[in-house]
């Protein structure tokens, strides 16, 4: 899963780490600046995922943490992947989100025919307005 990179810091980031092993961002970060090159955590976190330096029930853990705070479904890899991971559990979150959508769409329902019944009013008083000024014009012929 080794890729190779066209940035220079990210190149140095992946050298330093196959050379020296798994180091803390801090060690490598110094060591970068030293040779001229800025790095940022995202990148060294990168690189590490790269090297398959982070084991893969840590990455399925933080997938799903994210996913969770967005309001997701886990996706099929992470419920896959997953060893403790039950049926029950996703028949549960299945059922949360199922949920959620018909909240959503029932409130959906209501607001449109809350907005269906204000346009069948304004159309009736601009048909009463319309006959009105008919009227008024007809009187002045």
């Amino acid at each position: 899963m080794e890729k190779s990179s066209n940035s220079p810091p990210m190149a140095f980031i992946l050298d330093y780490l196959k050379t020296n092993g798994d180091r803390p961002y801090g060690e490598l970060r110094a060591a970068a600046e030293t040779a001229g090159h800025s790095i940022y955590p995202i990148m060294y976190g990168r690189a590490k995922a790269l090297l398959n330096m982070i084991p893969e029930e840590r990455r399925l853990k933080r997938r799903r943490m994210r996913e969770e705070a967005h309001g997701l479904a886990p996706t099929a890899t992470a419920v896959t992947g997953h060893e403790g991971l039950h049926q029950r559990t996703l028949r549960s979150a299945r059922a949360s989100l199922s949920e959620t959508s018909a909240a959503q769409l029932s409130v959906f329902l209501e607001r449109f025919k809350e907005v269906e019944t204000d346009r069948a009013r304004y159309r009736a008083a601009l048909l009463q307005v319309e006959r009105l000024l008919r009227q008024a014009l007809e009187a002045t012929e």
